[in-house]
């Protein structure tokens, strides 16, 4: 008890609200919010504009107008570079060059907020069952009375109770010697010493996984025939484009202009049109996901440094050790961290008493 209180006084604490993960923030709450932000973009200019204007016959009237838009915006469109004619693109290869992503856009985008949400709410679920009160160690660590000395001893001491009470059962549990309990232990894993640190660093995995499998769909199934090519190249032709130069003309990725085909019975025939339609939501697409993968290429680095260093820090006995004689060192009751019986009774100390979850949590 003395030594968690005394860690405890030396650890600083904050006058905000709210202390969280930057990289669960940066996965929970800003990029499912920009993604969401796309997806409203975007359905503005699906649902209240109009996102398809199509060239149609001289012979059509407005009504023919809206139908002709409205079924080759329902139907996929396919590319033909510009400098190709038509009549000598076989009707069989015009399937290998359809596009049909970009309907199904802002419900992907918001699939994806969904995605870098799950992580974080699977991390509240599972911590909501260990034996620590995530929520209330967090509230009482960043209140801002905090700043009131008799306010943060109060504090301080309702933390080192509750902390004291779950590391005791903590080890109750651990060193129980019947035989069920040594058989049956794995199903009583939340009640171990470092069911929270398993939970968090699963969470960090889910969130590396969770940007990797973004940054695969995004370049292999969204937009299979540039899987190779969309990324990093068109990146830079964005930046620094090329003499001479047009990223939609050359690869059809996020093409402005498409072909739509489509029959009219006229008085007992079949008429088959070929129009050229104009994609205007594509101009927004293209930068979009251009920014998406960007950014994922970024996050996924940022996660990956992230849990390096936790695994390290929770994982690395060193460096547990370093930490707890550190703060012990910076308490307010005298102590020698290079005195060798000091060593020893903190690695006792975290070893049979603190554990994982009790070094995660100070």
């Amino acid at each position: 008890m003395s030594f968690i209180l005394r860690i405890f006084t030396a650890v600083p604490y904050s006058n905000k609200p709210i202390v969280k993960d930057v990289v669960a923030s940066l996965h929970s709450y800003f990029t499912c919010n920009m993604l969401i932000a796309f997806a409203i973009l975007l359905s503005f200019k699906h649902f209240a504009g109009r996102p398809m204007e199509c060239m149609i016959p001289s012979g059509f009237n407005s009504a023919w107008e809206q139908y002709t838009e409205n079924y080759c915006w329902a139907q996929d469109t396919y590319f033909v570079p510009p400098r190709v004619f038509v009549e000598d693109v076989n009707p069989e290869d015009r399937h290998g060059t359809r596009i049909s992503y970009y309907q199904w856009i802002p419900f992907f985008l918001l699939f994806q907020a969904a995605c870098f949400k799950l992580p974080t709410f699977i991390w509240k679920c599972l911590a909501a069952h260990s034996g620590m009160r995530m929520g209330e160690i967090l509230r009482l660590a960043t209140d801002p009375a905090n700043s009131t000395v008799d306010l943060k001893k109060a504090n301080i001491n309702a933390l080192c109770i509750h902390l004291q009470g779950a590391l005791r059962f903590h080890t109750r549990v651990k060193k129980r010697s019947m035989l069920p309990h040594k058989i049956l232990r794995c199903l009583n894993v939340r009640y171990s010493s470092y069911y929270v640190v398993m939970v968090y660093i699963t969470a960090k995995i889910a969130f590396l996984f969770n940007v990797c499998f973004q940054l695969h769909l995004l370049c292999r199934y969204l937009l299979p025939q540039f899987a190779n090519s969309f990324g990093l190249k068109e990146w830079k032709k964005l930046i620094w484009p090329p003499e001479n130069y047009s990223s939609w003309h050359s690869s059809g990725l996020f093409p402005r202009v498409t072909l739509c085909d489509f029959d009219v019975r006229e008085m007992g025939n079949i008429q088959t049109h070929t129009i050229q339609c104009v994609l205007v939501v594509n101009i927004f697409t293209e930068k979009i996901f251009i920014l998406l993968w960007l950014w994922f290429v970024v996050l996924s680095a940022v996660t990956t440094i992230s849990l390096v260093s936790w695994a390290y820090v929770l994982c690395s006995q060193r460096s547990k050790e370093h930490f707890v004689l550190n703060h012990l060192e910076m308490s307010e009751a005298p102590f020698d961290k290079t005195d060798h019986e000091n060593k020893e009774a903190v690695d006792r100390f975290i070893d049979d008493y603190l554990g994982a979850d009790g070094i995660f949590i100070l």
